[in-house]
């Protein structure tokens, strides 16, 4: 009898926790399309699984990558998003029902490390609810390609010092200190803002230990009706790691080149023999005498 009702009890557990685990996972975000490398997910606290491809991603998730690593995943709204190496990010608030649903949001934090988006619908209709988050900026959307990359202190350099990068591709971003600086960044700019919360963010020139060599992004394919698309994966090209320097100079705003309009000198009409004899032909006869 005793034995009986311990076995009863323990199934009752098991059958709790897992309900538990399941409950506490929240909403699917997305599913991961191709994984190269060390990449884990999971709750914070919670024992973490392994990504592979088509492992979903929930509301309250972390994406924990290795050096050299490449996570690449497709967000149920639609949005393309490809995960550095040596990068911890958190999926803080998701919420999608539908391109109708005018309460879908995007919160996510990046704790270290970068990556690469194409903004879905939320980005593209619910704009004032979609944000990325740093130590150091909250960044907004109006739609866009764009990557963002936090250098930690521990990782800075003089080459790249600790702060937070956005590099725009399409479209624009606003980067807002904690001081309520705001910037905007348009299509083939960099901004930058340091650790220091007061200091304004400014445009740079991308460091090229950065975005030397650029992240790939899942490329869509059109798809036959009435099957998922189809996903073109680039190859990874992992970012060097970062050297390790106390002190981070000031970054000084990229230079900016004014055009000049080639004048050039009108072109005189040219003829050719056949011109000639066309010329001849047309010519009006004299008049008899």
């Amino acid at each position: 009898m005793f034995v009986k009702s311990c076995w009863h009890l323990m199934l009752f557990a098991a059958l709790v926790a897992a309900t538990g685990s399941v409950c506490a996972q929240g909403t699917e975000a997305g599913r991961f399309l191709s994984v190269v490398g060390d990449v884990r997910v999971g709750l914070e606290g919670a024992p973490q699984r392994v990504a592979q491809r088509a492992t979903e991603f929930y509301e309250g998730e972390s994406i924990i990558t290795g050096a050299g690593a490449l996570a690449q995943l497709r967000m149920t709204d639609g949005a393309l998003m490809s995960v550095r190496g040596d990068t911890e990010i958190k999926l803080e608030r998701f919420s999608y029902a539908g391109e109708q649903d005018r309460n879908a949001s995007f919160f996510m934090s990046v704790l270290k490390g970068g990556l690469r988006t194409i903004t879905g619908v939320i980005g593209r209709q619910n704009r004032e609810r979609y944000r990325i988050t740093t130590a150091t900026v909250t960044i907004g959307v109006r739609g866009t390609d764009f990557e963002v990359v936090h250098v930690p202190p521990q990782a800075g350099s003089g080459e790249v010092p600790a702060g937070t990068y956005d590099r725009v591709f399409e479209g624009v971003t606003s980067m807002q200190n904690k001081a309520g600086v705001m910037l905007l960044v348009s299509r083939d700019q960099t901004a930058f803002a340091a650790l220091q919360g007061t200091t304004p963010p400014v445009l740079v020139a991308p460091p090229a230990a950065l975005f030397g060599r650029p992240t790939p992004i899942p490329q869509p394919h059109a798809a036959a009706p009435a099957t998922r698309p189809r996903l073109m994966l680039t190859p990874i090209d992992a970012p060097g790691a970062l050297e390790t320097s106390p002190a981070s100079p000031t970054i000084q705003a990229a230079p900016t080149t004014t055009l000049t309009p080639i004048q050039t000198a009108p072109l005189a009409p040219v003829v050719t023999g056949a011109d000639t004899v066309m010329l001849k032909l047309l010519k009006p006869p004299k008049p008899l005498k």
